[in-house]
């Protein structure tokens, strides 16, 4: 039996639908469901129980592993006690309880604790390097994903996602100026699921990052969005806000070499030229992952 937390969110809930097409649906989940219609993404899925956040086995009798992908992924937060409560110490409780049973960790950290090179940009980001330096397990430090079931995020969903909807509605797509020198590692999420999924067979605690391993400007990724979803669409430069250049990531690439070390085949990883068209169709029939 596996434990998943965030089950019901963007990468949980794509996670455990593709636990569910590998035949493994002996699984218990733990989500607040807190936004909007999030309950969809679980409609449909095989899993064993839904549990509150609040929650946590007193014993671990047939657990197997934790997968904790629970957290705050607003960068805009600035709560200190708020992230400190929801992504650190969420973290520590289900890494103690793991370290103790001796059961497999999981956690999903970020790439934005890199910040430019040199740390941290934001909260979010300090939050969980936090954690990121605390957990035992397997450390999974998220480039920028993007794909289904992250409709429920609001402005905190992918630059695919929110362009696509301003595509459809408006015809033009706004950028920053600085778009052609700002470059982003996307990775599709149903390739997340298949890197977690990867040490579910193959636990080798360790840091690892997760992404394609290459990066792609905000330009190149508008280009293919306007190719694929409205080819007479037009690009309109903004100038970028004073708050967001404080904290601006302009350049994320995966350093791929030690998760390669583990087995996993990273040629496998969609590039934005698969992964973006794959996702506008998704988009266009707005099925439930």
């Amino acid at each position: 039996m596996i434990a998943i937390t965030g089950a019901g969110g963007f990468v949980g809930s794509v996670l455990v639908g593709y636990l569910n097409q590998q035949g493994i649906d002996n699984v218990v989940l733990f989500d607040d469901l807190p936004t909007g219609n999030q309950f969809k993404n679980l409609v449909g899925k095989k899993y064993i129980s839904l549990h509150s956040t609040e929650e946590i086995f007193s014993d671990p009798l047939g657990l197997k592993m934790v997968i904790h992908l629970g957290a705050d992924t607003d960068t805009t937060q600035r709560s200190w006690s708020s992230l400190y409560q929801t992504n650190i110490l969420s973290t520590r409780k289900w890494n103690d309880f793991c370290r103790h049973a001796n059961i497999p960790f999981i956690f999903a950290s970020s790439a934005a604790i890199y910040g430019n090179g040199d740390g941290p940009l934001n909260h979010y980001a300090f939050s969980k390097l936090q954690s990121d330096t605390e957990v035992f397990g397997v450390v999974l430090r998220l480039f920028n994903v993007y794909g289904p079931n992250e409709y429920h995020k609001g402005r905190m969903a992918s630059v695919v996602h929110n362009w696509y909807n301003e595509l459809q509605s408006t015809g033009s797509l706004k950028l920053f100026k600085e778009s052609s020198n700002a470059f982003r590692d996307f990775v599709y999420v149903e390739d997340v699921a298949k890197v977690i999924h990867h040490f579910i067979k193959n636990y080798v605690p360790g840091k690892y990052d997760v992404g394609t391993g290459a990066a792609a400007s905000f330009d190149d990724v508008a280009d293919i969005l306007i190719e694929t979803v409205k080819p007479t669409a037009s690009k309109d430069y903004i100038e970028m806000p004073a708050d967001i250049k404080n904290q601006y990531q302009y350049n994320t690439v995966a350093d791929l070499t030690a998760l390669k070390e583990t087995g996993f085949d990273v040629t496998q990883f969609r590039t934005v030229e698969q992964g973006i068209p794959e996702y506008c169709n998704y988009l266009r029939t707005v099925k439930i992952y």
